[in-house]
């Protein structure tokens, strides 16, 4: 990973390859810019008088050799009117500006964005959003590209510099958060953008044992102690495929002993065909990314577990791939899963992430925990009604679903509630059985966290489907083509502000 260091010092004494100052609006300097001007004479005004060069934002001009500094390059970083500053808009400069001087042949890099005044933000804030933004935008997976750029002048360190050396101790912690929840979110796009004949089931359990912490239990359940389990529901959706299921569970103890935990459940679905009912060969290859679910879960617990968060967390993801085979379910099947007391009708083979989903929600509740959390690509609707701005947000809980919220605007992993009528659950009634697995064509996505939500007893519940937001084949201000980490961030935020909210 990319050095982020931290600093105090004045922008013409730095001898890194590059010096990023911000440019506001107007071409008004900030600070640091308004001192190199008076150490370098004229030359930032003269170059500002003589290029198009406004302060829009993420627009970028770069000066050579400027007299009276010790860098090769000052890159004037537009950051547009100050007033409509955000922390997210912060880490979209931090990620623009990397992934152009990581191309550029820049090493060593010094970034004077934290003196921009964003409302309500603290200084921890800024330099949290500016390393997140480094970290997240210079994100790639090219493992499999033989013609990868192998130049050797990658970025390899990156500055942040503060006005004082009284803010070196805030910005470091800060630093140090910022490189945890990194790192949980590029481990969840490496897990998701790995083909589906690499990451099966039984490499995904893999995964999670490797996580390691002296504070974290992780059991992997096989085919035969699956069965015994009797995790019937992911047993069903698996009997398409040869490659036996996987049942995860890990438990982090990092809070006080006897607390209840938090449960976070995602949804492994290694590769999705659609079973019986197939899905249309356009795109099935991003099926894929129908795990992202169980990435994110494991992406939460690499980052909780590196910065020692001090909670409880429960992990469950259930993993199989959902193909046709000789012994694949079928339509009109009835099956009953780990809560035995409520039946299940198929009416759709592709409506099988709620199955597998019915079976770790189940036995995460049985467990007590303070709430649950589940993560899924569970619904095209979803898509078609959020598209890739947020990810769809259902629950029982009101105080939960409202601090989500709060944390995605935060983090601008954002979610939008759709609403649980009661009159919804009519929906997923059956005929021959207590409930079938689709609803109709209406309320798609709603009728599918109905689905969920008979699963999850009195735990307070809530329900994030990211199928619209886990991946983008388009690429984003902060990601790259392929896997997002939808969810991890916003989670994240969630269990820090839940650690430091007063008992």
């Amino acid at each position: 990973m990319i050095e982020i260091k931290v600093k105090a010092g004045h922008a013409h004494k730095q001898r890194d390859d590059a010096v990023v100052l911000p440019l506001l609006d107007n071409r008004k300097l900030t600070q640091s810019g308004t001192a190199l001007q008076q150490e370098t004479g004229k030359t930032l005004p003269s170059f500002l008088k003589k290029h198009d060069c406004t302060g829009e934002f993420g627009k970028s001009r770069t000066l050579y050799d400027v007299a009276g500094t010790f860098t090769q390059r000052v890159l004037l970083l537009g950051a547009g009117e100050e007033k409509k500053l955000t922390l997210h808009k912060l880490r979209i400069l931090a990620a623009t500006v990397a992934r152009k001087l990581d191309s550029g042949g820049a090493r060593d890099i010094s970034l004077f964005l934290s003196e921009l005044h964003v409302r309500n933000a603290s200084l921890f804030d800024k330099v949290q959003a500016i390393t997140e933004g480094v970290l997240l935008g210079l994100y790639r997976f090219d493992k499999y590209q033989q013609n990868k750029d192998k130049t050797n002048r990658r970025l390899r360190s990156v500055t942040i510099m503060v006005t004082s050396r009284r803010d070196l101790k805030q910005a470091e912690s800060a630093v140090t958060r910022a490189q945890a929840i990194a790192l949980g979110t590029n481990f969840a796009r490496d897990l998701a953008n790995e083909p589906g004949n690499v990451c099966t089931p039984e490499y995904l359990g893999r995964q999670a044992a490797a996580l390691s912490h002296p504070q974290l239990h992780v059991t992997v359940m096989d085919k035969h102690e699956i069965q015994t389990a009797g995790l019937n529901a992911l047993l069903a959706v698996n009997q398409g495929s040869a490659k036996e299921p996987r049942f995860i569970v890990l438990e982090y103890q990092g809070g006080t002993e006897g607390d209840a935990a938090v449960a976070l459940v995602g949804k492994g679905l290694t590769f999705d065909a659609g079973g019986i009912s197939i899905k249309p060969g356009h795109l099935m290859e991003e099926m894929k990314f129908d795990m992202c679910g169980s990435a994110a879960v494991l992406g939460i617990f690499k980052a909780a577990t590196e910065m020692d968060l001090s909670i409880n967390l429960l992990g469950v993801i259930p993993s199989t791939e959902n193909l046709l085979g000789a012994s694949a379910y079928k339509p009109g099947d009835i099956i009953r899963g780990y809560k035995k007391d409520i039946s299940i009708e198929i009416q759709n083979t592709d409506a099988e992430g709620r199955i597998i989903l019915s079976d770790a929600l189940a036995y995460a509740a049985e467990r007590n925990p303070a709430e649950i959390i589940d993560f899924a690509t569970l619904t095209g609707a979803c898509v078609i009604a959020l598209g890739a701005q947020a990810s769809g947000l259902m629950g029982t809980d009101e105080k939960l679903k409202k601090r989500l919220k709060e944390s995605g605007d935060e983090t601008y992993d954002r979610v939008w509630e759709l609403p649980m009528y009661e009159e919804y659950q009519e929906q997923i009634k059956s005929d021959i059985a207590d409930i079938r697995n689709i609803g109709g064509r209406e309320a798609g996505t709603i009728t599918a966290a109905c689905f969920l939500s008979r699963f999850v007893g009195d735990i307070p519940w809530a329900h994030l489907d990211i199928a619209g937001t886990a991946w983008n084949m388009k690429g984003t201000d902060l990601s790259a083509k392929g896997a997002t980490g939808a969810g991890v961030r916003l989670v994240l935020n969630y269990l820090i502000n839940k650690v430091n909210r007063p008992k």
